[in-house]
């Protein structure tokens, strides 16, 4: 089973070929309820520079995001309590977590989300962002990377086992898991966090 952490829409076709594609679970970053009939569609906080101030509705949400704008603002928000997950989404290296804010997040149990579809958009700089990110950090150990596809309309939609592959052939690491088990893991230990039992 795939896990999608960063689903833009609940149209009714994506999410039919979702399903088809084998996801069984996804975390939404825009509006929208959790009445998918298809599967269990969980809502996800994405904080940002413009909206920081959102993190004190953290309780509101399944699961909750920074996307970084400085290293010096990651340093703060890795050992916060409400924070999950560090979401990169473009090719900027000084975005990255250090590699000591990595070992951190590692001990406070934060994952990285790597979102593909902003960062493949760059076409040969952003694979080879990709491939030097996944492998620079698959080394860190106990830190969870997580990729998303980052889908906001089925044109977004590739199929997971190809994206896998890709992944691989660049890396060579086996990085199926970034898709299925440690998005499942991180979702259950967010939700456990936040008082909910699945």
């Amino acid at each position: 089973m795939y896990v999608e952490l960063h689903l833009g829409s609940v149209d009714k076709k994506l999410i039919k070929l979702l399903v088809m594609l084998g996801y069984g679970m996804a975390a939404i970053v825009t509006g929208g309820g959790n009445d998918i009939d298809e599967f269990p569609v969980l809502r996800k906080l994405v904080i940002t520079q413009g909206s920081a101030w959102k993190i004190k509705m953290y309780k509101n949400f399944d699961l909750v995001s920074v996307i970084p704008w400085s290293r010096f603002v990651l340093n703060k928000l890795i050992s916060d309590d409400r924070i999950d997950v560090v979401t990169i989404n473009t090719i900027n290296k000084r975005l990255l977590p250090s590699k000591a804010q990595a070992r951190v997040m590692a001990e406070e149990g934060k994952a990285l989300e790597i979102v593909i579809t902003p960062i493949v958009s760059y076409g040969e700089r952003g694979l080879a962002f990709l491939r030097d990110v996944i492998s620079d950090y698959s080394t860190i150990d106990g830190l969870r990377i997580v990729l998303s596809q980052g889908i906001s309309k089925v044109s977004d939609v590739r199929n997971p086992r190809d994206v896998v592959e890709l992944m691989e052939v660049l890396t060579g690491i086996d990085v199926s898991g970034m898709f299925s088990d440690e998005p499942y893991e991180l979702l259950v230990d967010a939700m456990y966090r936040r008082g909910i039992c699945i």
